[in-house]
């Protein structure tokens, strides 16, 4: 799957965002040789023979602050330097304000201050020339710093890819419909915010009635607009799983695949329209979350230019019980906690159809077929997302 294309976008709002092209510095940083303590700035060669009992004297001459350009000093003189200031021409060293005594217009300074102590060379962190980023890279907020420092206005970065959310069914009603007869249509918040969270762009395509001409307008207008488009529910084997019929009747070529060996979400599928992936999540929103991990977030981190699973955290914990898959893979919810020193993981069951599992969890592991893990077996748990360490921890946290 090739990236969504490219835009260029602020630096300041590139955060999260894979570049497209390197980003070499125009300039300098520092941009010249700059006091990193507040100091008097010197020449280093005329405290060569300072001590206790034969300090150097120095007639301060005047102060210098980061915005300013101070002009030059003579051996026997100095000028007060502000943490960031820069130096003089032919200064060399600043020496710290707690390491002199001040006498009204001299600085008194008892030991040798050695050339360029306390000072920050020109260039020292970024020289001008030199290669900041690679094409590819992520940007972290460090480098959103680094960008701006060197004056970077904007860069280029692979789009975000805009993923349509389809909710099919006649049961559903809008979130704004209370007390209307029906199930809320809250699946689909659920899955456009796992989108934002894995770096897309959602787009909440509305509800869909279990009809074949309906969700096939639907499936066609969405694969107009969207990089992705995920349908949730009516991708069963019922009378009313309109959905693969829709993809089937409108690619011409039926589906990439129906059904997958994993529990929950085996009924979960890929079509292409219009060149556009469209993925079945089930209806079931354990088989959702399922589907939503193992299809529309890896296909995403595509589109962004990175890999398959780039954006999974990852955290290893050791199972508190025996666990023995089905004789299909198993989609397994964890809930972890932290106790000396190390994380536990404790599996959560319950039906596909139970949100609650879900928000009781805070990642899960796939557990191949058949297999059997005793207590203590230490795995790698794939989080929900970046705050469940949060939520993990804070009981321990609590009352500091």
């Amino acid at each position: 799957m090739k990236p969504s294309g490219y835009e260029e976008v602020p630096v300041e709002e590139s955060l999260g965002r894979v570049l497209v092209t390197d980003i070499v510095s125009n300039t300098n940083i520092p941009d010249q040789n700059r006091a990193v303590f507040d100091g008097y700035a010197i020449q280093s060669s005329n405290t060569i023979n300072a001590s206790l009992a034969a300090p150097v004297m120095l007639k301060v001459i005047g102060a210098t602050f980061p915005d300013q350009n101070p002009s030059k000093i003579h051996a026997s003189q100095t000028v007060f330097a502000a943490c960031g200031a820069p130096l003089p021409n032919n200064a060399d060293a600043v020496v710290k304000i707690e390491n002199i005594r001040l006498h009204e217009d001299r600085i008194e300074v008892r030991s040798p201050v050695s050339p360029w102590e306390n000072v920050a060379l020109t260039g020292e962190d970024v020289k001008k020339g030199c290669l900041l980023m690679k094409s590819g890279c992520v940007i972290r907020p460090q480098d959103v710093g680094l960008l701006a420092g060197v004056g970077t206005e904007s860069v280029k970065v692979i789009r975000k890819p805009r993923v349509c959310i389809i909710s099919v069914g006649n049961e559903l009603v809008k979130l704004n419909k209370k007390g209307a007869p029906g199930v809320v249509n809250n699946y689909a918040l659920i899955i456009s915010n796992l989108v934002s969270e894995w770096g897309g762009i959602p787009q909440l395509f509305g509800i869909v009635p279990d009809d074949l001409q309906f969700i096939k307008n639907a499936i066609s207008a969405a694969a107009r607009k969207a990089d992705i488009v995920t349908t949730i529910a009516g991708c069963s084997v019922g009378p009313k799983d309109l959905v693969p019929d829709a993809i089937a009747a409108l690619t011409g070529k039926g589906l990439v695949f129906h059904g997958v060996g994993l529990s929950p979400g085996k009924v979960m599928g890929v079509g292409i329209v219009k060149d556009t992936p469209v993925i079945m999540l089930p209806g079931h929103i354990v088989s959702a979350y399922a589907g939503f991990y193992f299809l529309v977030a890896p296909l995403i981190a595509r589109y962004l230019g990175l890999g398959d699973q780039a954006l999974s955290l990852l955290v290893s914990a050791r199972l508190d019980c025996d666990i023995e898959a089905k004789s299909t893979a198993t989609f397994l919810r964890l809930r972890l906690t932290y106790s000396n020193g190390e994380f536990k993981a404790e599996p959560i069951h319950g039906g596909a159809s139970a949100l609650t599992t879900i928000a009781n969890s805070n990642g899960y592991i796939i557990v191949q077929e058949k297999k059997v893990l005793k207590k203590g077996t230490l795995v790698n748990v794939i989080l929900f997302d970046r705050y469940e360490l949060a939520n993990t921890l804070r009981e321990l946290t609590e009352g500091f």
